[in-house]
């Protein structure tokens, strides 16, 4: 699934890259630099993407997409 369709045939973003995106840019906003928060890349773009693949599940249940 597209997160901006469009009409022209080209390919858009995903709508799991989106969540994932949106999951990344609200983890970054909250690192202070505490030793609790893991920054590295692999381990944000990981954690980024468990939150989008739950938010897509969620989805799957929501008869209003």
């Amino acid at each position: 699934m597209k997160a901006f369709p469009n009409m022209t045939g080209e390919k858009g973003m995903d709508l799991r890259d989106y969540f994932a995106a949106k999951a990344m840019q609200g983890y970054m906003s909250t690192y202070k630099g505490s030793d609790a928060i893991d920054p590295s890349i692999p381990h944000i773009v990981e954690w980024a993407y468990d939150i989008a693949d739950a938010m897509m599940k969620a989805r799957e249940h929501d008869t209003d997409k």
